[in-house]
């Protein structure tokens, strides 16, 4: 007990004056109760010096982040109220997406300082972010990781920190996961109400929050313990894996008559196909390891997922949480491969992966390691290096030197707009 307070002082002396060491040894002490709280610390941190506008660009292009400042310096020079923010929710078709304004609301009352508000954003993403990590982690078995720790470290990459550059898709889709994944694996509802909010976050949650609720509505017995269930789902993954085209003027048109009539400007700005010509023309433009990055993710964990049946029914005919996830997961990965045909819908598999990997960690840490799936993980994982590397590499993109040596004192007055890999780039 003493050693384990000892830890955690230290963690939390680390976190406050250099918290890149406090997260080393966060992410070393992971199986302690307080890390998670640390990390959180650490990600309010890590939004505080987030680049939003780096070094040679115009605050506002590129990204959104620039955006979100922008709006930001607007409030705080406006004489605007929390009624008008309201107001103008209710009466604009543009603004369905509550928490962002509100948040930005609320700092623009004080401060136009974007780090200020990237912290605060950092608050809300980092607490969800933190517990849907370690409500995994802490579900492991009390084992070494080995090899799996490529595993474990791609979960935390799947939508880490950086992502506060979209902040309102992103922080839907951890509160989307922390009101669900209780309920997939302990048939907890408690969290469930916070499905509700999403939409209020990014307003495309509507619909995988619908979905949510109709899986939830299900008798229990029917997802967990009907072979019918469970095949018309898994072929229903299987089929979406192969479909490579959709009419996108059809789906548009349908959206927009099974969705509120807000919707129907947000519909037609993202689901038509010259925003879909234009986002080809610019995924042709990044480099070849992040398409190679993304397809290496897409095939690792969808040709996984298909192999996955037969071992929970060897291993896991018992586990009947285990096979709700599954279930779950399938038909959620055949929404995610559907919604990938529609420009920006791709953003679904984020989703999807925030449940596929769970369910391959939990079952590969406990099945034999001479099993065929344990050993099939073990060479997909070859392959997962790659997107591991990209990962990792990207972060370099979001953050200076400030995230390596700064600290909380010296966010207020030491502000460095170059980013990492500027660094690397010029050294190479």
């Amino acid at each position: 007990m003493q050693i384990s307070n000892k830890n955690r002082s230290i963690a939390y002396f680390l976190a406050f004056v250099f918290p890149f060491g406090g997260l080393l040894y966060t992410l070393g002490h992971w199986r302690e109760s307080w890390a998670k709280n640390t990390f959180w610390l650490i990600c309010i941190f890590l939004g505080a010096v987030l680049v939003y506008c780096p070094e040679g660009t115009i605050l506002g292009e590129g990204s959104d982040d620039g955006r979100y400042v922008l709006r930001l310096i607007a409030m705080y020079r406006s004489s605007i109220t929390l009624k008008g923010i309201l107001g103008q929710y209710l009466i604009d078709i543009n603004t369905m997406d509550l928490y962002q304004p509100l948040m930005t609301y609320f700092i623009s009352r004080f401060t136009d300082n974007g780090h200020v508000l990237f912290a605060a954003y950092a608050v809300v993403f980092g607490y969800f972010y933190s517990r849907n990590i370690w409500y995994i982690l802490e579900k492991l078995p009390n084992k070494r990781l080995g090899n799996l720790f490529i595993l474990v470290t791609l979960y935390f990459l799947v939508c880490p920190i950086t992502q506060l550059n979209g902040v309102r898709m992103w922080t839907g889709l951890h509160v989307f996961v922390y009101a669900v994944m209780p309920y997939l694996l302990e048939r907890k509802k408690s969290k469930l109400w916070w499905l509700l909010l999403t939409p209020l976050i990014h307003f495309s949650y509507l619909y995988v929050v619908l979905f949510a609720i109709a899986f939830v509505l299900l008798p229990y017995r029917l997802k967990t313990h009907s072979n019918i269930f469970l095949y018309i789902a898994y072929v229903f993954f299987i089929v979406t894996l192969f479909v490579n085209s959709l009419n996108l003027d059809a789906t548009s048109g349908a959206l927009v008559e099974l969705s509120p009539e807000a919707y129907e400007g947000r519909i037609e700005g993202y689901v038509n196909q010259d925003v879909a010509d234009r986002r080809a023309e610019a995924s042709a433009l990044n480099n070849w390891y992040v398409a190679g990055s993304a397809n290496i993710l897409h095939w690792s964990y969808n040709l996984l997922m298909l192999a996955l049946l037969p071992c929970l029914r060897k291993y896991f005919k018992k586990s009947s949480r285990l096979m709700h996830l599954f279930v779950f997961t399938l038909l959620l990965g055949g929404f995610a491969n559907i919604m990938a045909l529609i420009p920006s819908g791709g953003r679904f598999q984020l989703l999807s992966q925030m449940f596929k990997v769970p369910l391959l960690l939990l079952v590969v840490m406990n099945v034999p390691k001479d099993y065929f799936f344990r050993k099939l993980v073990s060479v997909a994982l070859v392959f997962l290096l790659i997107p591991f590397v990209v990962g990792i590499r990207k972060l370099f993109d979001a953050f200076s030197i400030t995230a390596l040596f700064g600290n909380f004192i010296t966010v207020f007055f030491w502000e460095n707009n170059v980013l990492l890999i500027d660094y690397i780039k010029r050294i190479i």
